[in-house]
């Protein structure tokens, strides 16, 4: 899919998926979250029906509600399951791309110059199965005002191989673009050889 959306004249230099184990899981605390969530809800639940004057359809609807960490943490991994197959990850010498989505394939991109700062994170789990996660930060203009975040999982690249690896080329590449585009060749003075853009 990235093969149809990059520019004829751009060159993918790394491209990645997550670790599916990892992905389809998702943050382990939810689980616990869920489990005494769930058992507290259940004590609950018994002792509501033991008494037959709660035995209505509000208490039923209140306890539906009550446990959306459980339904949360039921639901969570399906979602990431049917949507694993279309989340891609790529870095060319002209932006980067995340691809994600449940019906359809959104693609989210960032020009090299947008963005302003790397991180990378590896979590217990990710330590275990040598991955980790790359989170890209920008400068995002809400109401007139630019503010330094991340965003969500639109700009992170979660439980990738080799993340120090990407980190290292994703901080080379927008560096060399970056500059290169501030500073062409063409008006570039003799004694600034500028950066090498061309990548093999």
């Amino acid at each position: 899919m990235i093969e149809s959306i990059v520019d004829d004249n751009e060159r993918i230099l790394w491209r990645g998926k997550p670790d599916i184990v990892l992905y389809i899981v998702g943050n382990p605390a939810i689980y616990l979250v869920a489990i005494f969530w769930g058992l507290f809800d259940l004590f609950l639940i018994s002792d509501f029906l033991k008494d037959a004057q709660f035995l209505n359809g509000f208490i039923f609807i209140f306890f539906l509600f009550h446990l959306f960490p459980v339904w949360f943490a039921i639901i969570g991994p399906i979602f990431r399951l049917i949507n694993y197959r279309t989340v891609e990850y790529a870095i060319t010498d002209k932006r980067v791309y995340v691809s994600r989505g449940i019906f359809g394939r959104d693609i989210n991109t960032l020009e090299h110059r947008e963005i302003t700062n790397l991180s990378v994170d590896v979590n217990f789990l990710e330590n275990i199965r040598k991955v980790g996660t790359l989170n890209l930060f920008y400068n995002a203009n809400v109401n007139g005002a630019f503010n330094y975040r991340v965003s969500s999982d639109a700009n992170r690249f979660i439980s990738i191989e080799d993340p120090y690896g990407v980190y290292k080329l994703l901080k080379k590449v927008s560096l060399d673009v970056t500059t290169d585009q501030a500073f062409p060749n063409a008006y570039r003075p003799k004694e600034n050889t500028g950066y090498n853009t061309e990548y093999k």
